[in-house]
């Protein structure tokens, strides 16, 4: 299978945050967007409140948050909160949930991604969405 074309596409790579409650995708999903340039991961919380507080200091043009994070119904709290204190940030979802694929976009995330992505296809949903920002 080829390598997707991960090259960066613009002098200045996309900003983002990266909101899950598990480690090792936070751990995976910032060492996979550091191949190639085109995204910049300026942090990582695993909690809503740490990942408010990472969104105000960075403005990140992206968020990848997983929907169903500890202490937020569905997510549309914290990206309802997120909208308010930062609302030039986009959202991408990020579920292993079939069911909020098209939740997705109900719960306020400009996008989703199934985290059974291929690495082109993430790229694509985070450069998708960076383009509304």
């Amino acid at each position: 299978m080829p390598v997707p074309d991960l090259a960066p596409r613009s002098a200045d790579p996309l900003r983002v945050l990266v909101v899950d409650a598990d480690d090792r995708v936070r751990e995976s999903l910032t060492g996979l967007l550091a191949i190639g340039g085109r995204v910049s991961v300026v942090g990582g919380a695993g909690l809503p409140g740490p990942a408010l507080d990472l969104a105000m200091a960075t403005h990140p043009d992206v968020v990848i948050v997983d929907p169903r994070l500890p202490d937020v119904d569905a997510g549309t709290a914290f990206i309802g909160r997120l909208r308010e204190l930062v609302p030039d940030t986009r959202v991408l979802a990020m579920s292993w949930s079939e069911n909020l694929e098209n939740g997705g976009i109900d719960c306020g995330a400009d996008g989703f991604v199934r985290k059974t992505f291929r690495p082109a296809e993430l790229i694509a949903a985070i450069m998708s969405a960076g383009a509304a920002a």
